[in-house]
């Protein structure tokens, strides 16, 4: 994420996990968030931090957040969301609509994850975490049969 929020999104092809850094001093109680199938609501200490409709849609019973230690005296709002679409062509370009777009080599970075885990979930025998991957990849790669 950006625009002054210091935080950041990760994906797999199953969940989206948003860090939202905060205060030492911040409690549970101070954090709000609201899930719903197509939206997101983040507020710390009645401050909004983000809110808008999401960039896909959600499993809200199956999602969550956590209030956690971190270092350099900061805590960590890390939101875990399950993917409604859970399939390789799932890669979430923005966390939002219109908002907090994932720079290019980033989103190539996450793209190259999502096709490395496809072809894991494929081959259970095999391992890609050290494979380079080059050529298609955009949209979950190349359907074989």
């Amino acid at each position: 994420l950006s625009s002054g929020i210091n935080a950041e999104y990760g994906q797999t092809i199953e969940d989206v996990t948003a860090e939202v850094h905060v205060p030492l001093i911040t409690k549970s109680r101070d954090v709000k968030i609201k899930i719903l199938p197509s939206s997101i609501s983040c507020a710390i200490s009645g401050k909004e931090i983000f809110s808008g409709k999401l960039y896909s849609g959600v499993v809200c019973d199956e999602s969550t957040w956590t209030l956690e230690d971190h270092e350099n005296d900061i805590k960590i709002v890390r939101i875990f969301l399950v993917k409604g679409n859970k399939s390789p062509q799932s890669c979430w370009a923005s966390f939002l609509i219109d908002k907090y777009s994932a720079d290019f080599v980033t989103l190539d970075n996450m793209q190259k994850k999502i096709l490395q885990e496809r072809y894991q979930r494929e081959n259970p025998g095999f391992d890609f975490s050290q494979a380079e991957v080059s050529g298609n990849y955009q949209g979950g790669g190349p359907m074989l049969s």
